[in-house]
């Protein structure tokens, strides 16, 4: 049994998410599965190396502009019956701004569910 190393409580939040892996000209437009202060899983259509650093635009409401963040993969694997991936990434470096916006949202999600994701 593996000890659970995340430090924020997930939600549930299908958000439009870009995702753009360093080195790499073209984004990923995708879904995410989860959101947590600490990172977020998503969708992709194809595997992302474990460690390697990704920038990401976030859509947490419509009116509003991207909320751009910089994340480290740090896990993927294969959906079965499937051609996807899901991607586990974790951000780094968050902004003040970006810190009260992630918040703000996430704050509103929760208050809306009883509680996060059950960890297994």
């Amino acid at each position: 049994m593996s000890a659970e190393r995340r430090h924020s409580i997930r939600y549930r939040a299908y958000l439009p998410l870009r995702v753009q892996p360093s080195g790499e000209a073209g984004a990923v437009e995708t879904l995410t599965k989860d959101l947590s202060m600490d990172g977020l899983r998503c969708m992709s259509p194809k595997p992302a190396p474990v460690a390697s650093d990704t920038r990401l635009e976030l859509m947490l409401a419509t009116a509003q502009e991207p909320l751009a963040l910089r994340a480290v993969v740090r896990w993927f694997r294969s959906m079965p019956y499937s051609d996807q991936f899901e991607l586990g990434l974790a951000f780094e470096h968050v902004s003040p701004q970006s810190a009260r916006r992630l918040s703000t949202y996430i704050g509103r999600v929760g208050a809306n569910s009883l509680e996060g994701i059950p960890r297994k």
